[in-house]
């Protein structure tokens, strides 16, 4: 099914002069499902009694429409007795053979013993879900915990359901095309585990079909601490929709492997900075109109102090891997070295030939940035003021090559590819030096004033930036 691209969207996408990569949506979701649209309205399921809904005209404002199940279905009281309130866990939604299939999970915290059940529907009516039963469930002897369903179709059409949280990791059936139930002696395929890793933190799986290919998300680590949250979501494909899925570096998902997608600077106590948004989770991806957008909620954001829902825009680089845009900001840049300097241009005036240095936040404008994305995970790097982008000297692809403002031409030397690193930082490497030098603090020296060049990428804090928003 493909959805007509939202008129109400594109007006709110072009707040000129930016255009929309990213935006924090005024969804207080937890767990969202995919978005899919019904006539002119999306919806998204999420966490919470009797599994939440959300509409939205616009896929940025989103009303509350109450629970899909009113009342706990009749099964649940024999199949999970540790769930008394009708709380129901990161659903999914999908269109298939003509109606919609809605999969949730119902559980209690810290237990297996849990179960996923299905509703169908012919219209999104937030009133009209029919639940069918259950679609597998676990006592917590099946080395699965039966929560996180993402139902999906493969190639063929046939229809499957990936599910799965910590225990032994994540799990995929096959399912009947016609009632969305666990097709009769259809086997468990496991999909991705982390051994030797406490509480093998591998869950929220969600499998998307893409030119050959099965990209399998998943969430590692921990969701629920509010800023401390460090969940971040890991990719691996597969040509077999039954994996095995590996990661960039061929290392099987079932296997620890699994590469980084999206994380955050979160608060791990050291007093560090953090992200506006901290905690990535539950990936779900809408095609329109040849557009990818991705669905994830954050576990918590500087504004609401609480989970919401984000819609960022998503693309495939050249080797087929799915990347997320980063917003184009404006941003600050601030430097992972001690007194967390910015990137600020010298003497503050943004004018052809000007370099760059490190300076404390003062809100000016030659110390914030606009990234516009140039393909294949590269990025110029625009001064908010003048409008002129950030590049090596005469292209220079040699360690120590001094960096400058100039107009954009779109050569190498002011091309930036943008480097997501495990804690939550970014390395910023030239495509002149075909991401050999990154962006760098001369001498990792945490003063005032030092001048920002480029250097031989090493993973030291004065090559990590944050990007800061507020």
């Amino acid at each position: 099914m493909k959805p007509i691209f939202s008129c109400a969207l594109l007006a709110a996408l072009s707040l000129a002069p930016r255009t929309l990569n990213a935006v924090e949506t005024d969804g207080p979701v937890r767990d969202p499902s995919r978005m899919v649209k019904s006539g002119s309205t999306y919806w998204v399921y999420g966490t919470g009694q009797g599994t939440q809904q959300f509409s939205s005209t616009d896929k940025i404002h989103w009303t509350k429409r109450g629970p899909a199940n009113r009342t706990a279905p009749a099964w649940v009281a024999t199949a999970v007795p540790g769930n008394k309130n009708n709380v129901v866990w990161a659903p999914d939604v999908i269109f298939h053979r003509g109606k919609y299939f809605l999969f949730y999970s119902y559980s209690a915290w810290g237990s297996n013993q849990s179960a996923i059940g299905v509703a169908t529907n012919a219209t999104l009516d937030p009133n009209d879900w029919q639940d069918q039963g259950v679609v597998v469930a676990s006592t917590g002897k099946e080395g699965f915990n039966a929560i996180d369903p993402c139902g999906f179709e493969d190639a063929q059409g046939n229809f499957w359901l990936a599910f799965g949280s910590y225990v032994n990791g994540t799990r995929m059936v096959q399912l009947d095309p016609e009632t969305g139930l666990r097709l009769k002696d259809a086997p468990i395929h496991e999909t991705a585990t982390r051994p030797g890793v406490p509480v093998n933190t591998v869950e929220a799986s969600y499998v998307h079909y893409h030119d050959g290919w099965y990209y399998l998300f998943v969430n590692w680590d921990f969701c629920c601490r509010a800023s401390k949250s460090d969940y971040n979501i890991r990719v691996g494909r597969a040509k077999n929709v039954t994996g095995p899925f590996l990661d960039k570096d061929g290392k099987d998902m079932n296997q620890g492997g699994g590469s980084l997608f999206l994380n955050a600077m979160f608060d791990n106590g050291s007093g560090r900075l953090i992200d506006d948004a901290v905690g990535p989770g539950h990936v779900g991806i809408l095609e329109e109109n040849g557009t990818f957008w991705l669905t994830t909620h954050y576990e918590w954001t500087r504004t609401t102090n609480a989970t919401t829902m984000f819609l960022n825009r998503m693309v495939w680089d050249d080797g087929g891997w799915p990347r997320v845009v980063l917003d184009e900001g404006p941003w600050k840049l601030t430097s992972n070295l001690p007194l967390h300097d910015v990137a600020s241009v010298v003497s503050g005036a943004a004018k052809s030939g000007v370099g760059i240095e490190t300076q404390p936040f003062e809100n000016v404008l030659g110390q914030r940035w606009r990234l516009q994305y140039q393909g294949d995970g590269f990025y110029s790097i625009l001064s908010r003021e003048g409008n002129l982008a950030l590049g090596t000297v005469d292209n220079s692809d040699k360690p120590g090559a001094k960096v400058e403002l100039a107009p954009y031409t779109g050569r190498s030397g002011q091309q930036w590819f943008a480097q997501r690193n495990d804690d939550g930082t970014f390395s910023f490497l030239t495509k002149a030096s075909n991401k050999v030098q990154a962006l760098d603090v001369g001498g990792c020296n945490p003063s005032d004033g030092v001048a920002i060049g480029t250097w031989n990428s090493n993973g030291m804090d004065c090559q990590k930036w944050a990007l800061r928003l507020k």
